[in-house]
């Protein structure tokens, strides 16, 4: 039964983690802070449904995984009391949800929910389709931050070897391409993020035998964990230009490989 509840939490996660997104995209303190107040009301109702599910069910995988996205939600709200930074708020809610969908996956009410997918398959349709689009977003975006990165590296050598000359002095400034790169990985983090979640939640609703999109989201996750690393350096140590441009092609080449993994497992089922 608590299984149903737990769309309460995710709710407030989701809401609260997409305002916490705005304000980490404008970087504005002006930014109304009432994604971190969401988040802890989520938190709260975590709370509960957790401290029940194991006086009821005691320990198990889905209470483990749900115990595991509670700790996570902790360490967002002590990091970010310590650090005062908004990209903490950007990458635990999310990291949370996924856990917590997870645990849909080995709980008992899959077979019911299942049940009840069947009776609206319109809605799973749309829910595929927004997944597959917001992952094809995060993509595009990723590919866009690793283009400025090669324009930036080029116009970088030519600097340093005094080799720049007209055309290139057209380019925008390197620190117009870092900030371009940034904004690129952060909106791209962001549809990717979303494009997990959605996957997830229609692995749940498809019922525990049947998870074809689970394998699928093993690269994207890889690549939400490269990106969010990225992410965090950045927060944490101020890694700017070179950095920058460095992981942001890197990471698009763990995106590449995601692709042609989904291509090559797509060609295998016609």
């Amino acid at each position: 039964m608590s299984g149903y509840f737990l769309g309460l939490p995710i709710g407030l996660y989701l809401i609260g983690w997409i305002i916490e997104f705005v304000r980490y995209w404008r970087a504005k303190p002006a930014v109304p802070v009432w994604g971190g107040g969401l988040v802890a009301v989520g938190w709260g109702a975590h709370t509960f449904l957790l401290a029940f599910n194991l006086w009821q069910q005691g320990f198990h995988l889905a209470t483990e995984l749900s115990g595991v996205a509670w700790a996570a939600m902790i360490v967002n709200y002590a990091v970010h009391r310590k650090w005062r930074n908004a990209v903490f708020g950007f990458i635990f809610p999310p990291f949370a949800v996924a856990l917590l969908l997870s645990t849909t996956l080995v709980s008992a009410d899959v077979g019911r929910i299942s049940e009840g997918l069947a009776l609206a398959p319109a809605i799973w349709r749309g829910g595929l389709i927004t997944h597959i689009v917001s992952i094809l977003a995060g993509n595009v975006l990723f590919a866009m931050a690793c283009l400025f990165s090669i324009v930036y590296l080029y116009q970088e050598h030519q600097i340093k070897a005094k080799l720049i000359r007209l055309v290139v002095s057209r380019l925008p400034s390197l620190n117009a391409l870092d900030s371009l790169n940034h904004r690129a990985i952060a909106l791209g983090f962001f549809f990717l993020s979303l494009g997990i979640l959605l996957g997830l939640s229609l692995t749940s609703l498809e019922g525990f035998e049947r998870r074809p999109i689970a394998w699928r989201l093993i690269l994207p996750s890889l690549t939400w964990a490269v990106y969010a690393i990225f992410l965090l350096e950045r927060a944490f140590r101020g890694k700017r230009g070179r950095f920058t441009a460095i992981w942001s092609i890197a990471g698009f080449a763990v995106v590449m490989t995601a692709l042609v993994v989904e291509i090559s497992f797509l060609a295998g089922r016609t």
